[in-house]
């Protein structure tokens, strides 16, 4: 999910190779083409489709935030794709195969079923892998007082122009901070929301009361970003464009910022 374009390929190259190797059974060749390259038609029709369905479902609410991910939307997802996919290989069997006959409930069945077993293979190889982040919060221990105390501590504090205006936050819940006229708006991520809070104050002097948290870094004249929450990181030395975990917006790295962005991140 996180990069499908590779997963794609991955999921396309195994599937190519078992069908080439093993040979299932109810598959064969198309004329005029030899079986190995039937399947490889068959393979590079469905690359399209997955790419495109793994970008949809990533959309979804259920499966937009790893935070809330589970097992059982582990298995949803994999079983919602392939048996997209396997409609998907159904009818583009009119175009590859003679279709006398096959417009029947038993051949569009044992098509969805093909897909999903085949698919799920090499699916299954990345849920193994991933599987120690998703049952790591099972082990957690409960933190005791002396654990508290310090996360209570090393909250960050923000002085606003405003009487009662100051704000206090976990810095592992912030995502980022954004200047809006004589205000600053601050992004958090609270389970799977995000929420918005205002401080009347300016982006300069956010920075230097951020300043003993490196990892905060201002990105841009107008932009404050918690870099542990990048997971996505586009363009060159000229400025970057950075994804967040559980936002939308593309946020800026200016020009003059990629060298202390580069140098940070390297560190983190």
């Amino acid at each position: 999910m996180r990069k499908p374009l590779i997963g794609t390929l991955i999921v396309a190259v195994f599937c190519y190779l078992f069908t080439i190797l093993y040979k299932p059974r109810h598959t064969n060749s198309s004329d005029p083409f030899s079986y190995e390259l039937t399947m490889a038609i068959y393979l590079l029709a469905l690359m399209p489709p997955l790419y495109f369905t793994i970008r949809m479902l990533k959309l979804l609410p259920n499966f937009k935030y790893k935070s809330n991910w589970s097992f059982f939307k582990e298995i949803a997802f994999a079983f919602i794709l392939f048996l997209i996919l396997g409609v998907w290989n159904y009818f583009f069997g009119f175009v590859m195969e003679n279709t006398e006959g096959r417009w029947n409930i038993y051949t569009f069945l044992d098509s969805v079923r093909s897909t999903l077993i085949l698919g799920t293979l090499p699916y299954l190889l990345f849920t193994i892998q991933n599987s120690r982040y998703l049952f790591a919060g099972r082990y957690e221990t409960k933190p005791d007082e002396d654990d508290r105390q310090k996360k209570k501590s090393e909250s960050v504090h923000i002085n606003s122009k405003l009487k009662k205006g100051d704000i206090s936050f976990d810095p592992e819940s912030f995502l980022y901070a954004e200047s809006n006229g004589n205000y600053v708006a601050f992004y958090f991520l609270i389970g799977n929301h995000i929420e918005k809070e205002m401080v009347r104050n300016s982006i300069g002097d956010i920075e230097k009361q951020l300043s003993e948290t490196p990892y905060l870094m201002r990105t841009h004249r107008a932009f404050i970003v918690n870099l542990k929450k990048v997971n996505q990181k586009k363009g060159n030395s000229s400025g970057y464009r950075l994804k967040l975990v559980g936002a939308d917006a593309e946020l800026p790295v200016s020009r003059q910022h990629v060298a202390m962005y580069d140098k940070i991140e390297q560190d983190l």
